[in-house]
């Protein structure tokens, strides 16, 4: 059984899911991610729990759609009811809802407390658009779907379905009106999102360009962002990298960019891996450290309005000229503008003033090299004291 909120846009939450051999025998268990899981996986969860029936508890409108595509493609029984315990769509549940009215007699006053989060489209399309996706996000997972024109969205196969994250979105085009579809994935309207994109200022840059920026970045700190960009359009192909987590559909065929440069096929019913096979005997570059924060790197330097500044990572070189080869989680970065020294945390979304001593100490410390003797030769006689403050300044800020 899960509870269920589906936000203003669609998105799903999930607020509690619970398991057991009868109603009064439920207990709570790991909840399902709507934004990483696809009906698949969603699936193979349940059967793995050996599940025969699963309620869902939402009031919404998508939902139902979500609950109609379950049950006609796999075996365990699907059942949707809103907050009132009324069946909406799925299989007879009179035996059920008594059970469910005795279990929870405030008609899930609980549940209604559940907090109510409206997810940004704008974030979407900027993903979308740009291609370039968090690296925690596994690929050939589809994220976004677009589509030309409405005629196109009863050519989007099953099989892809299947494989498209919960929550994933289809964008649209060519249309003035919102149009109603029986697809489960969320519809939203790409002509009326026009106002957010131009918000953006994304631009079309080619691989040239995309490299000597990322050379300046990685060889110096430099970010140069002339245009104030907060992207670049179908960064990811552009950059041949071997993510594939979006998919868009025009009248001549399925291709894995905007701009309609790299047609995967020309047949719509392909299924899912032939998709997923064809896209892996194209030519992909493994992504190294400084390709795959670059985007962000851009990002933020649009953020400040700055055409020109320096960054501090673990991936360019800075005081350091060695730099780590291999990706790690970070959440801290140096910045440099206008003479003045920043550190910013990337997770909570909040700068903090500090010296050039503590932007040195931060770039060892984010290359995991605080005991080099190049460390040491900067600051010879205040080594340790200064290590001290340092450490205790990162714990307070994290």
């Amino acid at each position: 059984m899960g509870y269920v909120y589906e936000d203003a846009n669609g998105m799903f939450h999930m607020a509690n899911q619970l398991l057991g051999s009868t109603v009064n025998e439920l207990v709570s268990i790991d909840l399902i991610d709507f934004n990483v899981n696809t009906p698949n996986d969603f699936y193979s969860f349940l059967e793995y729990l050996n599940v025969t029936d699963y309620v869902v508890i939402c009031d919404g409108d998508r939902i139902h759609k979500f609950v109609d595509f379950l049950n006609s493609n796999y075996p365990i029984r699907f059942h949707s009811l809103n907050n009132n315990l009324e069946l909406k769509t799925g299989h007879s549940t009179t035996l059920l809802k008594k059970n469910l009215q005795v279990l929870f007699p405030n008609k899930l006053d609980s549940y209604a407390n559940f907090k109510k989060d409206t997810s940004p489209i704008k974030n979407e399309l900027h993903l979308m658009l740009t291609g370039h996706y968090p690296l925690n996000i596994k690929n050939n997972l589809i994220k976004h779907l677009y589509v030309e024109k409405k005629e196109l969205l009863s050519c989007i196969d099953n099989s892809i379905l299947k494989n498209c994250a919960i929550n994933a979105i289809i964008f649209y085009d060519k249309s003035d009106m919102n149009i109603s579809s029986n697809l489960f994935l969320i519809m939203v309207n790409f002509q009326k999102e026009k106002e957010k994109i131009e918000s953006m200022n994304l631009i079309h840059m080619d691989k040239e360009e995309i490299l000597e920026g990322i050379k300046s970045f990685q060889d110096s700190g430099k970010v140069l962002n002339h245009q104030i960009t907060n992207g670049i359009i179908d960064y990811s192909t552009i950059m041949n990298i071997e993510r594939n987590n979006r998919l868009f559909y025009f009248e001549e065929g399925i291709y894995r960019d905007y701009g309609r440069k790299n047609r995967i096929t020309t047949n719509f019913d392909e299924d899912f891996y032939v998709l997923v096979n064809f896209i892996s005997y194209m030519k992909n570059n493994m992504i190294t450290p400084a390709m795959a924060i670059y985007p962000m790197v851009i990002n933020i330097s649009a953020l400040l309005e700055k055409k020109q500044m320096y960054m501090v990572t673990p991936f360019n070189t800075f005081f350091s000229k060695s730099f780590l080869q291999k990706h790690k989680n970070f959440n801290l970065i140096g910045l440099v503008i206008d003479d003045q020294y920043y550190l910013y945390n990337i997770s909570i979304n909040r700068n903090y003033k500090i010296n050039k001593v503590f932007l040195l100490l931060l770039e060892y410390y984010l290359k995991n090299n605080m005991d080099s003797m190049e460390l040491q030769k900067y600051i010879p006689d205040k080594h340790k004291s200064i290590k001290k403050y340092f450490y205790e300044f990162i714990e307070r800020i994290s």
